[in-house]
């Protein structure tokens, strides 16, 4: 016994080793910290209004060197000689009649810019991957009525440099939609005379956005092309293309009013509050009492085959026969037995007429009405 070390000095040790790891571990962190990182920088987005608008600055751009209103709107506009240019992209022109009315205003002198490739307004330009392209077949027809081919390729085309009406500019473009004037190479930015107006193609639509606005040349090429255009407001058409109702009521208003016009007539000839007053019935109309008892029979039967008539008639009769039991010393005695007693019927009728869930026809329910007016009878 002497030899051995008390308990206490064992647990003493133990917590000395842990103390010292752990003094050892810190002393390790605290010089890993020590250590001299790199710092890296890296763009992600812009703050405020930029980051849900990529064309913000373009949108000012236009609002300080232009001298008329710049209009952003998410609905299709009239497209009248109020509007000397519009904006757009090429998910918007998805439907023959959004086509019809813009190649019209063209024809009458209007200016449409159509964005096709990085157009869309919820991708980041920080992001590597984009949204797919779209091009509808309206679109493709309307440019080759135009002499002109736009298609999707799947390797994205660059260009450094574009000439728009004889005037070299240096550009940092790439689009995946290559726009061509026939059979000529494909160009970054094609204009193309359609009646007294034109249609500006522009390949990839970072030429607008934020990020990519003020590099190379870009702000001159925007400045030449937005001077090209007819005294009247600018539009710039984002978010939804043209309203479905809206579309439907330009085209088809009048098949809409006979159709409400139709609607009310029906109301008024099937709704009895919003149609005539009934008449007075006449003498021989009128109905007996029996009949009325008839028809109230019927409707309970329908709803459900007379069991809200029975159930009241047999909650009096247990309750008859309760007060008649207790009256009589006789509570020990089962309910039914001194039903059948009282009312000199067979227990099996009885039972039945008390308890039967559903009856099946009217027959049946009459002798089953018969039997509980009888039992009732009898405690009365």
């Amino acid at each position: 016994m002497g030899g051995l070390v008390p308990p206490m000095a064992v647990c003493r040790k133990e917590v000395f080793m842990m103390v010292r790891l752990l003094m050892i571990l810190f002393g390790v962190l605290c010089l890993a910290h020590c250590e001299k990182g790199v710092e890296k920088e890296r763009e992600v987005g812009y703050r405020g209004k930029a980051r849900s608008n990529p064309y913000l600055a373009f949108e000012r751009f236009v609002e300080q060197h232009d001298e008329e209103a710049l209009v952003v709107q998410s609905s299709w506009p009239a497209l009248d000689d109020s509007e000397a240019m519009i904006l757009l992209t090429a998910d918007q022109l998805a439907s023959r009649f959004s086509i019809d009315q813009l190649e019209q205003w063209v024809e009458q002198g209007g200016h449409a810019i159509i964005l096709l490739d990085h157009a869309d307004m919820y991708s980041s330009d920080w992001d590597s991957w984009s949204t797919a392209v779209e091009l509808p077949d309206p679109l493709i027809d309307w440019a080759k009525r135009m002499n002109g081919n736009i298609e999707f390729v799947d390797t994205p085309q660059k260009y450094d440099t574009v000439e728009f009406q004889d005037e070299p500019y240096e550009i940092e473009m790439t689009s995946r939609v290559v726009v061509r004037d026939g059979d000529k190479k494909a160009q970054a930015l094609l204009m193309q005379e359609w009646g007294d107006g034109v249609v500006t193609w522009v390949s990839d639509a970072r030429l607008l956005r934020n990020r990519w606005i003020d590099q190379k040349e870009h702000i001159e090429l925007l400045s030449h092309v937005m001077s090209v255009k007819r005294v009247g407001k600018i539009i710039f058409l984002r978010g939804v293309g043209i309203s479905f109702w809206r579309l439907l009521w330009t085209k088809g208003w009048m098949v809409l009013i006979a159709v409400v016009v139709w609607m009310i007539a029906w109301l008024l000839r099937h709704i009895p509050r919003f149609g005539p007053l009934q008449r007075g019935m006449r003498e021989d109309q009128i109905r007996a009492y029996d009949h009325h008892l008839e028809m109230i029979g019927d409707f309970h039967w329908r709803l459900d085959q007379g069991n809200s008539l029975l159930q009241p008639l047999r909650q009096e009769i247990q309750e008859l026969c309760h007060y008649w039991q207790t009256k009589n010393g006789r509570l020990d005695e089962r309910l039914f037995d001194v039903m059948a007693l009282r009312a000199n019927l067979p227990v099996e009728r009885v039972e039945r007429a008390m308890t039967d869930p559903k009856v099946r026809d009217n027959m049946i329910f009459s002798r089953i009405v018969a039997d509980l007016q009888h039992i009732r009878k009898a405690f009365a």
